[in-house]
């Protein structure tokens, strides 16, 4: 019969199993491609969320006054073999597959992991934790995040098409806030802004240089819909690289419209001239890796779209 040391034993040493399991993410693994099915291996994903889930249901009940160690003891074994068969899973995935896909299941994987750790450590001794605080947070936030996780497994991309779709809406919503941001500087709608800032009124050249940063903003924006609609959606066989590749170039295209927006305050109107030129040439950059994938109608829009670039320089 396992006893209350037994327990905290396996706690520490399932915290320290994650904890190497969280390197391992890290390594990179060339593996052959040809045998390995996204849409099969994204079904087994799911399953295996659903017995993790399950699994920390039945662990958080095994742990519930008056505690049975051997129940408890039980149980976490029962969830680092979950863990030891996701992991087993995850190092299958090979790179050609598509990058922005293995990035998907390599977060989801990592927020597994340190569910679990804070799962365990919820219930590992401490003298230092109010024994009632410990139990409310216990059952009424890590496992429940864990849960949350276990869930989201279910959306998990088949292929690096539907990663790419799932992962653009960040980008989406982050040039989206930049958007409403820039025409609210523009519109001189501060009262909008933290009190606590040092917004000064913009003088007449920086308000022109302001009104050219919402243009350029709300074409990004209009770019991003255009891509992410016809050259990935619409598309049906666009490639793995290309689809890594337009991420990647809207990624860095959604970090410079955040910075671009910040400045406009900050710095004068000669540096955000420099900064709008350096902006419109990421922009441009985007736009003609677009038309790789596009149709030819689309292909066609896109090159009005650098030409458009071309005339605000």
């Amino acid at each position: 019969m396992s006893t209350e040391s037994d327990f905290q034993d396996k706690l520490k040493a399932c915290i320290k199993m994650c904890i190497v399991y969280l390197e391992d993410l890290k390594v990179d693994r060339q593996l052959d491609a040809d045998t390995f099915d996204s849409r099969s291996f994204q079904e087994t994903m799911v399953c295996l969320g659903k017995i993790l889930s399950h699994d920390a249901t039945k662990f958080t009940l095994s742990c519930k006054p008056p505690r049975k160690p051997t129940d408890s003891v039980r149980m976490i074994s029962e969830i680092s073999n979950t863990l030891y068969r996701i992991m087993g899973f995850y190092n299958t995935i090979p790179n050609a597959i598509g990058k922005t896909y293995k990035i998907c299941y390599r977060s989801i994987v990592r927020d597994m992991l340190n569910g679990v750790i804070n799962l365990c450590s919820s219930f590992m001794d401490n003298e230092y934790v109010d024994a009632e605080l410990k139990k409310k947070l216990s059952y009424m936030a890590s496992t429940a995040v864990l849960w949350e996780t276990c869930k989201e497994m279910e959306s998990l991309p088949k292929d690096n098409k539907e990663a790419v779709i799932q992962s653009w809406k960040s980008i989406d919503a982050t040039i989206k806030d930049a958007k409403k941001e820039v025409h609210e500087i523009v519109s001189g709608s501060t009262d909008k802004w933290d009190e606590d800032e040092d917004v000064m009124d913009l003088d007449e050249e920086e308000l022109e240089v302001a009104k050219t940063c919402a243009k350029l903003v709300d074409m990004a924006l209009f770019i991003m819909t255009k891509i992410e609609r016809r050259c990935i959606r619409e598309n049906p066989n666009p490639s793995i690289q290309w689809l890594d590749d337009i991420y990647n170039r809207a990624k860095v295209l959604m970090d410079e419209t955040d910075i671009l927006v910040s400045q406009i305050y900050d710095e004068d109107a000669s540096f955000m001239r420099e900064q709008i030129k350096h902006y419109i040439e990421v922009s441009k950059e985007t736009v003609g890796l677009a038309k790789q994938a596009g149709a030819d109608e689309h292909a066609e829009w896109f090159s009005m779209c650098e030409n458009k670039y071309d005339s605000m320089v």
